[in-house]
């Protein structure tokens, strides 16, 4: 057995009993300062607000009635209001955007982001401060405007377009591509659409008997019935500065003819169109004996046809509604 001096037993104890004391001083220490949360000193994180839109019903029908669009922000106050915007993206070609104010609809302008981009060609952007007030809860309607759809194999491929959502701090700048966050909403397009078909040339002899000149309109395609529809018929002179308040014209009403003889604007009564259905407006027209002819091939008048849909102001100078363009007709003078 091995023997430990007297003197080191001592210094060994006496370093054992300064760790100890030591390592006891370490566990009788007071626990660290307390962080104070915020909800201690009286000040709260402001609320992330939230974005969410919704539509009534999930197909859009193009040259249809508008599409009814809602959206809700959540988690915004009064402060945050003031200084955002949401802007709403429209992956279609739109006609046009209304929010409802104050119990009636007013237009939204639309600017112009990326023309190849689907999910984000049109945006427009609202302020969420109306009068001092946040805008939590807003309505919106969408007008489009129908498109020609080509078939493939005689058939009209399924459609969808996207309407999305999303927060923006600047009134004057849009992403041309929205956040992948932002909220949307995937719409299947309705692909019936309405065609205008009209004879290509007439032709009317100076003093004559009256010239008949048709519009046809079908719904070619699709699944759904095209309701409230209109015909909007405009008579121009065929040469710029010439008149057609001296042309007698008419149109055919349940089996009658009316005079619009001074008018040069018309339009027909409502009606529906169920797919495959169509229906033919009729118009006579006789030239006057004293017109004077055009320098372009003689066109003495011409004859232009648009569907319009009801709730969309419509005038001469601009034919609003389904179709695009205008149909038209050159009214030729026959010697």
């Amino acid at each position: 057995m091995t023997r430990i001096p007297g003197p080191a037993v001592a210094l060994m104890l006496a370093a054992s009993v300064v760790a100890t004391t030591a390592l006891a001083g370490c566990g009788e220490q007071g626990p660290a300062p307390a962080v104070k949360s915020p909800s201690a000193s009286g000040s709260t994180p402001a609320p992330h607000p939230v974005v969410h839109l919704r539509a009534d019903g999930n197909t859009l029908v193009p040259g249809g009635p508008p599409l009814p669009l809602h959206l809700s922000v959540t988690g915004l106050t009064a402060a945050q209001a003031e200084r955002r915007h949401v802007a709403l993206y429209v992956g279609t070609v739109p006609d046009e955007l209304q929010i409802r104010e104050n119990g009636s609809w007013h237009d939204v302008p639309f600017q112009w982001t990326n023309e190849q981009d689907d999910n984000g060609e049109f945006a427009a952007v609202v302020p969420l401060s109306y009068r001092g007030k946040a805008r939590t809860e807003l309505d919106f309607r969408l007008f489009t405007a129908d498109q020609p759809v080509d078939d493939v194999d005689g058939k009209v491929p399924a459609t969808t377009t996207t309407v999305a959502a999303e927060m923006s701090r600047d009134a004057s700048y849009v992403r041309i591509h929205p956040a992948a966050s932002a909220t949307r909403l995937r719409l299947s397009v309705d692909p019936t659409h309405v065609t205008v078909e009209v004879p290509q040339i007439l032709r009317a002899t100076e003093g004559g008997t009256p010239a008949e000149w048709y519009v046809r309109v079908r719904n070619a395609g699709g699944k759904l019935t095209r309701s409230h529809l209109r015909v909007a018929i405009s008579l121009t002179p065929g040469e710029i500065g010439q008149s057609v308040r001296q042309v007698h014209w008419s149109i055919n009403r349940e089996g009658r003819w009316a005079d619009l003889t001074g008018q040069t604007h018309v339009e027909t009564d409502e009606f529906e169109l169920r797919p495959g259905e169509s229906r033919t407006v009729r118009i006579r027209l006789a030239l006057p004996a004293d017109t004077t002819p055009s320098r372009s091939a003689d066109v003495g008048a011409v004859l232009s046809a648009a569907v319009t849909a009801p709730w969309w102001p419509s005038d001469p100078d601009r034919p609003s509604g389904i179709t695009h363009y205008a149909e038209s007709t050159n009214i030729l003078v026959e010697r």
